[in-house]
């Protein structure tokens, strides 16, 4: 009996509550190629007021969750190299400043930390509110030199393409 008051308990919780479906992806060019990939294990974090404004968001993602479909490229960009895992599992991006514009944007002033280097830019964000869900959607560039990820590599592009999609979903 108690195991089914906690599991109602849970499932009524649940309903009141949202569920996350997010992604992050990336693309970069390496010897003229586009890859892309995305990050498995990360966690966004959302604050919004009574009218549905964003307040404020982060998220952190686990470096060594890095897929882009060749394991023995997966595994390289764990070393010391590219995100260097063993001393720096997380990257994080947390919010200095957030500005709403119309048409339910936001201008977002950000600090992105990868591989122990902090650098601070504007990222622009979509929001989409519904009865069901409310998503999130950013673009934008990073530098990866910025970050000492890849090294001084002449055949890769500096500049890394993110989109950011984060989804929750009233359940």
């Amino acid at each position: 009996m108690k195991k089914l008051l906690i599991s109602l308990s849970f499932v009524a919780l649940s309903m009141f509550g949202f569920t996350q479906n997010s992604s992050i992806d990336f693309v970069i060019r390496n010897l003229g190629i586009n890859v892309d990939g995305f990050f498995k294990t990360f966690s966004v974090t959302t604050k919004f007021d009574d009218a549905n404004n964003l307040e404020d968001f982060s998220g952190e993602i686990k470096a060594n969750s890095i897929e882009t479909g060749i394991d023995s490229r997966d595994e390289h960009l764990l070393e010391e190299d590219y995100f260097h895992v063993s001393k720096y599992p997380l990257i994080t991006l947390d919010v200095a400043e957030l500005y709403k514009k119309p048409n339910n944007t936001y201008s977002a002033k950000v600090n992105l930390r990868i591989k122990g280097k902090s650098k601070q830019f504007t990222i622009p964000l979509k929001v989409e509110i519904s009865d069901l869900q409310r998503k999130i959607t950013s673009e934008f560039q990073i530098n990866r030199k910025d970050f000492g990820v890849g090294g001084s590599s002449f055949v890769m592009s500096k500049t890394v393409k993110i989109k950011v999609v984060h989804v929750e979903t009233r359940q």
